[in-house]
């Protein structure tokens, strides 16, 4: 009785919500610059200080200044580092569902799930981008905008836009050798100017992985795979197998990014050896967070303020919002319930807001949040706004 008691008020709450806040719109409102200056124990980057000025910016320069450099970044913590000198194996496996192995009927599967550390609560949003969309959040961080009259990655492509915080451009800043293998719809020029060298694509999965580990080097290096296959078990085991022989098994970081079984689930894993295993429950969370995480664990040195994903590692934990579309009046999901942009209407989670008027707050605040991230990335990326701020 008590649940259904419940499920009706969270209902009710929701409705009255979505009425209050159905005339507001959130409108882009640059950020004021305190004297706060985050210490060498966050992650950021050793950057002049900017002049910007206290009040809304003159210029677009100035306003992303102001947006960027008053963001919170995440604190360093007990995984900063932890794999520095290891090489990452990145997987975005598009038609796989780990979730299902088992030690029977998935060996290869479930030894990854089983010794690794798996995410909970994994979203697959729709950027409205197709692949593109999500190959270019889990490559950068960042949210995959509209740009000109293509997708976000076409246009890095396009452009060559500097993005100083993505995973090819970082890593290979710190001497690694950084490989992709796309599908058969990613444009090679995108990847490149994102620092990875492309390489063609055997006949199945399992052949790429296996033939492509022993031509990789004595050094450290990044190695970027897309999975279309559906034997996902297949190609693990193959993967396994090609690991121990190259002896890479014991100096590496493997990262896989799967589907899941529902359309907006995923699944996101990190194994390596000796990782501490087991669910772990960061929050709601995307492939979006993929790249903090990763360059966080391997010890690159970036700054958390650029990106728009979050370090899932991280000691502060969860509390961003995560975006279900690629717009700035997208869908989103926290650890305190759920927003519909186009209902306009929220539900929580559980009873942790006291009242009506500190739930509508809050909804207002991550609602903007979401949007500010969407328009400044795009504006951002006009702009070229990380060359002009790096010197690059």
């Amino acid at each position: 009785m008590r649940r259904v008691i419940l499920a009706v008020l969270l209902a009710v709450l929701a409705a009255l919500i979505g009425s209050r806040m159905a005339a507001e719109r959130p409108a882009v409102q640059t950020a004021v610059l305190d004297t706060y200056w985050p210490p060498e124990e966050y992650n950021v980057l050793d950057l002049d200080r900017p002049q910007v000025p206290q009040t809304a910016g003159s210029t677009l320069l100035s306003e992303l200044d102001s947006w960027y450099f008053s963001r919170t970044p995440t604190a360093k913590g007990d995984y900063t580092g932890l794999l520095a000198g290891k090489s990452l194996i990145l997987l975005l496996a598009e038609q796989w569902t780990p979730e299902q192995a088992d030690p029977a009927s998935a060996p290869s599967l479930w030894r990854l799930e089983s010794e690794g550390l798996c995410f909970q609560d994994v979203y697959a949003p729709d950027w409205y981008q197709g692949a593109d969309g999500r190959l270019f959040a889990l490559l950068t961080g960042l949210v995959p905008t509209n740009l000109g009259d293509g997708t976000a990655l076409a246009w890095v492509g396009q452009q060559h836009t500097y993005l100083p915080c993505s995973v090819g451009t970082c890593l290979g800043g710190m001497g690694y050798a950084c490989f992709a293998w796309p599908g058969d719809k990613t444009g090679a020029a995108s990847l490149e100017a994102l620092d990875f060298a492309v390489r063609e694509r055997p006949v199945t999965d399992g052949d790429m992985l296996v033939q492509a580990l022993p031509q990789l080097g004595q050094g450290p290096f990044a190695a970027f795979f897309v999975l279309t296959g559906a034997d996902a078990e297949q190609t693990m085991g193959r993967l396994w197998r090609a690991l121990a022989d190259t002896g890479l098994e014991d100096d590496v970081l493997l990262c896989l990014l799967a589907e899941g079984g529902e359309p907006t689930r995923g699944s996101l894993t990190l194994w390596w050896k000796g990782a501490p295993a087991g669910r772990v429950s960061a929050g709601p969370c995307s492939e979006l967070d993929v790249t903090a995480t990763l360059l966080d664990l391997l010890g690159a040195p970036y700054d958390a303020r650029f990106l728009s994903g979050r370090d899932l590692l991280a000691p502060e934990g969860s509390g961003a919002p995560v975006a279900l579309g690629g717009s700035a009046y997208a869908d989103w999901v926290t650890d305190a319930g759920r927003y519909s942009a186009a209902e306009e209407r929220f539900v929580p989670a559980d009873e942790r807001f006291s009242g009506e008027q500190e739930t509508i707050r809050y909804v207002l605040q991550m609602r903007q949040a979401v949007y500010e991230q969407y328009v400044y990335t795009r504006r951002a990326m006009e702009r070229d706004y990380f060359r002009s701020r790096l010197g690059q």
